[in-house]
């Protein structure tokens, strides 16, 4: 691929990678004034996130094998155009009903960005200089992570919450257009059966586990919609081995560790971090007393320091071993994780300035070296699986972090709410789930360890067999 065209795939990959985070965090800020508007109820206004990620975890591994099978640039191509398409439209809504269905629709076509991004990016960039390419493109979802509840605001208040879709359809088109001009590959036929009834179990099951973990604290179908979300992995799996073409490829995770410890690493490093923001945010508001727009100040360090850092990052992912730099990345996360287990109501705001700038440092560290690790981890016949895998474990790292956290929250605290009244009750919870996040991360250390060490034993058995190959010549 030419210089031209590489350059447009990381421009379009980048604009995605920011956009589609940037919405979904600034939606939330548009919720309260559209629940208003629409007299929606509190468990209305949560469909419009929760619906959101279960499509897009839901159908990522299904998108990613098709894409694959029949072309990554149309699959991705075709995912912004309608993903443009979808938010725009929801501008113009005038029930609840409709965004939320909208919402689910978006989440489905979102899959197909997502399934293809990473996939594309590491198709069109030569190996030396990926890292530099991830690590912009990682720097742009969390430059949209961290600007979206400000600039969401910022345009709810002073131009009404449609307004936010309107204007979101904006670089999304930019990115269609730059996509269509140099991704011109078309959907081609395959010689490989698509496998259907693997594609059903799958996404019905990850749809369970989301809706499920993220409804544990509203009654008795949260935890039986978690249940059955795990049994159907089960059964998943079952019928993966007895498949003649798999939608998941067990294979790949025996025969090649690189991919299978990079994928779990990921997912536990979603899982162990994910809560904190989430934890915080309520402890600032509840406990320390600010207000939403003081606490939002202190939230947003983490992901603008992940943003600034992360290109670099990446290029040194190009010069140096990304598995050492995972592993730094995953210590600072641990570190960061432990500090967050420690602090008290009367922690000093210095302290908790310096523990979000330690996990955006470890945030910046991981991301992009893990994900070369994985992307390069599996033949470039499967770049969509890894890349939907990569999107789905995020998703389920998410999910599964939370489910700790409501554990707790239920145990400890039951119905009461989250109140200065109840601080002492919340600051338990805090403890206990951070350090149960901790000890996740700290496995995820050894596993990153492990792996690291096991490269650097095979890279020296080569060496070995190499000189004692020159020394036979000689």
């Amino acid at each position: 691929m030419d210089d031209a065209k590489k350059k447009a795939v990381i421009f379009t990959v980048a604009v995605t990678q920011f956009t589609m985070p940037f919405m979904f965090s600034a939606v939330g800020i548009t919720l309260p004034v559209m629940g208003r508007e629409f007299g929606a109820s509190g468990l209305d206004l949560s469909l419009v996130e929760s619906v959101y990620i279960g499509s897009v975890a839901a159908l990522l591994l299904p998108l990613g094998r098709l894409a694959d099978m029949h072309g990554r640039q149309p699959m991705f191509r075709l995912g912004v155009l309608l993903f443009a398409i979808l938010t725009f439209l929801i501008g113009f809504a005038h029930n609840i009903e409709t965004v939320i269905g909208l919402r689910m629709v978006q989440g489905m076509v979102g899959a197909m960005g997502i399934a293809t991004n990473m996939a594309l990016l590491t198709n069109s960039v030569p190996k030396e200089e990926r890292g530099k390419a991830m690590g912009l493109a990682v720097a742009a979802v969390y430059l949209g992570l961290s600007v979206g509840p400000y600039v969401g605001g910022l345009v709810t208040t002073h131009l009404g919450w449609r307004s936010l879709y309107f204007f979101g359809m904006i670089p999304l088109g930019i990115s269609y257009y730059v996509a269509r001009r140099n991704l011109n590959g078309k959907f081609r036929s395959s010689d490989e059966k698509f496998d259907l009834r693997g594609s059903l179990v799958v996404s019905l099951s990850v749809a369970a586990i989301v809706f499920g973990g993220t409804s544990l604290g509203s009654g008795w179908f949260g935890p039986v919609l978690l249940i059955a979300g795990l049994m159907g992995v089960t059964l998943f799996i079952y019928l993966q081995n007895k498949t003649r073409f798999p939608l998941v490829e067990l294979t790949l995770f025996k025969e090649r560790r690189d991919f299978s410890d990079a994928a779990l690493v990921q997912f536990i490093n979603y899982a162990g971090t994910f809560g904190i923001v989430f934890l915080f945010s309520l402890y600032l508001q509840s406990v320390k007393g600010f207000s939403p727009h003081d606490a939002g100040l202190v939230l947003v360090i983490q992901p603008i320091v992940q943003a600034v850092l992360s290109p670099l990052c990446g290029r040194l992912a190009d010069k140096f071993s990304p598995r050492f730099l995972a592993l730094l990345g995953m210590l600072a996360c641990t570190v960061g994780t432990i500090m967050g287990s420690m602090v008290t109501a009367h922690t000093e705001l210095s302290y908790l300035y310096t523990m979000f700038v330690v996990l955006g440092i470890g945030y910046a560290l991981f991301s992009s070296p893990n994900m070369i690790i994985l992307m390069s981890s599996v033949p470039a016949s499967r770049y969509g699986f890894a890349s939907a895998i990569s999107g789905g474990l995020r998703t389920l790292g998410m999910v599964f972090s939370m489910v700790i956290i409501a554990i707790f929250i239920s145990t400890i605290m039951g119905k009461a709410p989250v109140s200065p009244e109840s601080a002492v009750d919340y600051l338990t919870v805090m403890r206990f789930s951070l350090s149960s996040l901790s000890v996740l991360c700290s496995i995820a250390v050894l596993i990153s360890f492990r792996s690291l060490l096991k490269r650097r034993r095979v890279a020296k058995n080569k060496l070995c067999v190499q000189s004692a190959g020159d020394s036979k010549e000689d």
